[in-house]
């Protein structure tokens, strides 16, 4: 599947050129410093799996194209300044919660996202470039529904209103690790 994705080259708002592209192994150094180097704040909305450099070597040494596509920006000088996860799987808590939506998520078709942006990066226009190809590589696989990995935070009201400009929509709200959080998700055609 990754085979298929190319990088892309894009302009941020500040007219900064970056790529996007799948993480692959030689990116091991980088995306350890990219994961090492989030604040606290932005570690903490962000939830799919630990963020330090052990959890990078790990990711990167065990990539599976078939689960869970992960994707990165780069900028010039090809440091990692944002990274997405496009996955296949879904958490039995998540199905559970999309059937009382009465949203049908199907296992292999559908996939739930979850971004992360530098810190230095955020309100730069990267987060919108990674969603918007990550909704194109979405499409061109086929995937019908797009689901935010465990929601985002209620209190995160730029998060919510970012993800609804792009066209997600509330689907209800839940409670995990002590957080209330907001179920978002995007059909395609």
């Amino acid at each position: 599947m990754i085979t298929r994705l190319r990088l892309s080259e894009h302009i941020l708002k500040n007219g900064e050129k970056v790529v996007f592209r799948p993480l692959v192994r030689g990116d091991l150094l980088a995306f350890g410093q990219f994961l090492d180097n989030l604040s606290d704040e932005t570690k903490s909305k962000f939830g799919p799996h630990p963020i330090n450099s052990d959890e990078a070597k790990n990711i990167c040494t065990n990539i599976n194209e078939s689960e869970m596509l992960r994707m990165v920006m780069t900028n010039s000088e090809e440091e990692i300044i944002g990274y997405i996860i496009l996955s296949f799987l879904f958490r039995d808590s998540q199905l559970l919660r999309y059937e009382n939506y009465k949203v049908s998520i199907v296992k292999g078709r559908d996939i739930c996202i979850a971004p992360v942006i530098a810190d230095n990066y955020q309100n730069k226009g990267v987060g919108s470039v990674m969603l918007a190809r990550s909704i194109e590589i979405a499409k061109s696989l086929g995937v019908k529904q797009i689901i935010l990995w465990q929601g985002t935070q209620l209190s995160n009201v730029r998060a919510i209103h970012f993800y609804e400009k792009f066209g997600l929509k509330k689907n209800g709200e839940f409670e995990k690790y002590g957080n209330k959080n907001v179920d978002m998700t995007l059909t395609l055609d």
